[in-house]
């Protein structure tokens, strides 16, 4: 897939994706600059979208861990990653 890339992040909602990938990234969005604003509606939306209960619920618990370990390193000082080093480690697998 040509378009997974750092910038896929933001120009996500301008593909042409599958519903049920498109509601959990929307999902993804809203947990990651609004979680106060995360509703049963979402949650609903989640559902109607093909995700179940176990599918939720491990998807919430791996969006909160990296914006937890995202924010963590943007508190301790320590650099963003950058496209760079997320292209070499690619290479290296």
């Amino acid at each position: 897939m040509e378009h997974l890339d750092h910038e896929f992040a933001t120009t996500w909602p301008l593909f042409d994706l599958d519903p049920r990938t498109r509601t959990l990234l929307a999902y993804t969005k809203k947990l990651t600059e609004t979680p106060a604003a995360v509703a049963d509606s979402d949650f609903d939306a989640l559902r109607a979208g093909g995700w179940d209960e176990d599918g939720i619920y491990q998807a919430t618990v791996l969006i909160s861990f990296f914006n937890f370990s995202g924010r963590l390193e943007a508190a301790s000082g320590l650099p963003m990653d950058s496209a760079e080093l997320g292209e070499q480690l690619a290479k290296s697998l």
